[in-house]
């Protein structure tokens, strides 16, 4: 077996993550714990090397904490649009599946992305397929309301392209809109359906 140099293999941001973990499954914030905590992440990454993922090398905290307020301001909004939804009885919910094209080809961003859509009440990702994201909305009401969901969903692709992309993911921010919206217009709604 072919493995990484040892400096290779050891991530600082692995090495705190797995650092806080410890302390948080030991419920002790002390200096020992924390100390005991990096030489528990250090054997880890030593003994069982992680694969090479790039995104978390680019690590990006203001960006990272952005992310986390959008997804908290999302669930809010998106649970209370749902609930109204669900309470106006009288107006039958139409949903559709729809195509979203991403601007990364990242299997890391591509995924984050799709567990913050799903996260987020009103929206699941079903599948992801050829650099895009097929999402059932629970809003398809009109024209208007897919836009909006397909607009969303290239939102929080944004938001983790800030918090862990490369120099190569940002780059793409920067160059957007032609392509979004060149995109957007082969991504029509795959299904559509009435329900209640």
């Amino acid at each position: 077996m072919n493995r990484p140099a040892l400096r290779y293999r050891v991530s600082l941001t692995a090495t705190i993550g797995l650092a806080v973990v410890w302390m948080l499954l030991w419920g002790e914030l002390t200096p020992g714990a924390a100390l005991f905590g990096v030489l528990v992440a250090l054997l880890i990454q030593v003994a069982f090397p992680l694969p090479d993922v790039p995104e978390l090398d680019s690590f990006h905290p203001i960006g990272f904490a952005r992310l986390v307020l959008v997804t908290l301001g999302g669930l809010l909004v998106s649970s209370f649009q749902v609930a109204g939804q669900v309470l106006a009885f009288w107006r039958p919910t139409r949903n559709a599946i729809i195509r979203v094209p991403l601007r990364t080809d990242s299997p890391f961003i591509t995924v984050i992305t799709a567990e913050l859509v799903s996260l987020v009440p009103g929206s699941v990702a079903v599948d992801a397929e050829d650099g895009a994201l097929l999402v059932h909305v629970f809003d398809a009401s009109s024209d208007a309301a897919i836009e909006r969901a397909r607009a969303s969903v290239r939102g929080t692709e944004a938001t983790v392209i800030r918090a862990f992309g490369t120099a190569e993911d940002r780059a793409l921010l920067r160059g957007a809109p032609a392509a979004a919206s060149a995109d957007a217009a082969g991504g029509a709604a795959a299904t559509e359906g009435e329900g209640r």
